[in-house]
């Protein structure tokens, strides 16, 4: 696989090896400096480790190319419960990147599991993989180069390289590095590699289709954020509107409970059933102005001027003085309970001190300095850097799909972190450079979850699992063509429903409970949808 071993490619839904020199395999792969070349492990089996887990802790990985390695622990961790006896490890990739990989000792399944990060990363979110290590998984998470607050403040920015590490260099090095561990301990490379992330991770899952092709067989990409649309523009615009100067909300909860039911009364039964989900909020007409409280009063029952406009910009979506749109997308109907100005400004004003110009600014500059009109172009350049497609250009993943890879996308349709319309324009994009949907969906789909928000949450079924459908799509061929998405309140499951294949919507058969997923079926529009936008960055 790219990146990891120079003349592995995809055979049959197997690696083939082609003719590399041996040392350069060697040292690639994590194999024995006497040349021997590791072979692939069988996807599904059970392989027992090849060496002691203390052995590999003592491993020379630093004369890996590009990413030299230092090992700092290895402890073999009993079994427990679910999570079956492995070898816990940590350590560093040059220049400062952290990671943990956990190997299974007697019943690893051939596979290799990377999980991404969320918001400005700075942790090693190893829990996020416990699914995929009670499956026998090779599991492995990293801190994208850095430590540091996930939501706020990344103080680490002020460095060219962190930057660089950030923008995707270390999710590609973790996986250069994850394999070549793996390889040494089983003496047998992964049959497959699989990544799964959501938000940043999400970003990291597309960054990798597009940069590095090779290294993954099969991504989850959930809500991808991208960094340079978001922080200076994005979460920036929604942060002016729902905090005022002094940094108090705009909204109480109590409020934003009074414009979230207003927004459901209005359009939930769009869809032609009123079950408290708005399946598509882009066919939701509704003004906050009808809920506008008489002349220099305020009431439980309405919003104040200064609420009503607020709304309205979120609705509306980031513009410049010249009205033109500077985010594919804005914030839908159906999200106001997870509104919060404050959150939004933790990631905007992190973004623009430390990571969004060439040169930071000075230590006092405040989110509200940015100029909508003046500074969009003094932000491009990182964010060409951060975001896998930069400003002006389409995304490209013809490689990906030329190596074979498998690409599932979700997004929650009541996502108030990151629009859902931009996921739809960049799958558009994606789909005319494919040459139309029936060649896309050969490789890549994605799944639109109603009412969830961003990456979980919200009063409808969030919670569903890809990675077995994953695996199947590569590994069996066995497209991905219904998910089931759970609501559950503790250990009781409150509903179920299907997600289907993007442009297709899940459809109440009429019969039946509503709230179990059998009875729903997907309807397709007569006309494949062109979700491209018009806006600043759009492709020229």
């Amino acid at each position: 696989m790219k990146g990891f071993t120079i003349g592995l490619i995809r055979a049959a839904g197997v690696l083939a090896l082609l003719s590399a020199p041996p040392a350069v395999l060697a040292a690639q792969t994590g194999a024995g400096q006497n040349g021997a070349v590791p072979a692939v492990a069988t996807a599904g089996g059970t392989h027992a480790a090849a060496m002691a887990c203390a052995d590999l802790g003592r491993a020379d990985f630093t004369k890996l190319p590009e990413f030299p390695t230092a090992i700092l622990s290895a402890r073999l961790v009993a079994a427990d419960g679910a999570m079956a006896e492995h070898c816990a490890v940590t350590g560093t990739i040059q220049p400062q990147i952290q990671f943990e990989i956990r190997l299974p000792t007697q019943a690893w399944n051939g596979r290799y599991f990377q999980v991404g990060c969320g918001g400005f990363c700075g942790v090693i979110n190893i829990q996020n993989c416990a699914d995929a290590q009670a499956a026998n998984y090779v599991v492995a998470a990293h801190n994208m180069g850095h430590v540091g607050m996930v939501t706020k403040d990344p103080v680490w920015g002020a460095n060219q390289a962190l930057r660089e590490d950030f923008a995707g260099r270390s999710t590609h090095a973790m996986a250069v590095v994850g394999k070549a561990i793996a390889t040494r301990f089983y003496d047998a490379a992964p049959a497959f590699a699989y990544f799964r992330g959501c938000s940043t991770g999400g970003r990291e899952g597309l960054t990798l289709a597009q940069r590095y092709p090779g290294d993954f067989d099969g991504i989850i990409a959930g809500d991808p954020a991208f960094a340079g649309r978001l922080g200076a523009i994005a979460n920036n615009w929604d942060a002016r509107y729902l905090l005022r100067d002094d940094g108090s909300e705009v909204f109480t909860r109590d409020k934003l409970k009074r414009l979230s039911d207003a927004v459901l009364a209005a359009c939930d039964d769009k869809d032609g059933l009123q079950d408290g989900i708005i399946m598509d909020p882009r066919v939701c007409r509704f003004d906050p102005a009808s809920l506008a409280c008489p002349a220099a009063q305020d009431g439980a029952d309405c919003l104040t001027g200064e609420q009503v406009h607020a709304a309205q910009m979120l609705y509306q979506g980031p513009r410049n003085a010249q009205g033109r749109s500077l985010m594919p997308g804005a914030t839908p109907f159906g999200s106001e309970l997870s509104w919060s100005g404050a959150g939004r400004r933790a990631l905007a004003e992190g973004y623009l001190r430390y990571l969004a110009f060439a040169e930071n600014p000075p230590a006092d500059y405040n989110y509200r300095s940015f100029d909508f009109d003046r500074d969009i172009a003094a932000v491009a350049a990182q964010a060409a850097l951060y975001d896998p497609v930069a400003p002006g250009q389409a995304p490209d993943l013809s490689g990906f799909a030329a190596a074979g890879g498998k690409l599932m996308i979700y997004h929650g349709w009541a996502d108030a972190g990151v629009s859902p319309m931009a996921l739809l324009d960049y799958h558009a994009h994606v789909v005319a450079r494919a040459g139309g949907p029936e060649k896309a969906r050969d490789w890549m789909r994605v799944f639109m979850v109603p009412g969830m928000f961003h990456c979980r949450g919200g009063d409808a079924p969030n919670s569903f699992d890809m990675l077995p459908d994953l695996v199947a799509w590569v590994e069996q061929g066995k497209a991905p063509d219904r998910i089931l998405a759970t609501q559950r309140d503790g250990d009781r499951i409150v509903r179920t429903r299907p997600l289907f294949p993007y442009p297709a919507v899940a459809t109440y058969t009429g019969r039946g409970d509503v709230n179990d997923a059998a009875n729903w079926k997907p309807v397709s529009p007569r006309q494949y949808p062109d979700d491209r936008i018009d806006w600043i960055w759009a492709p020229r």
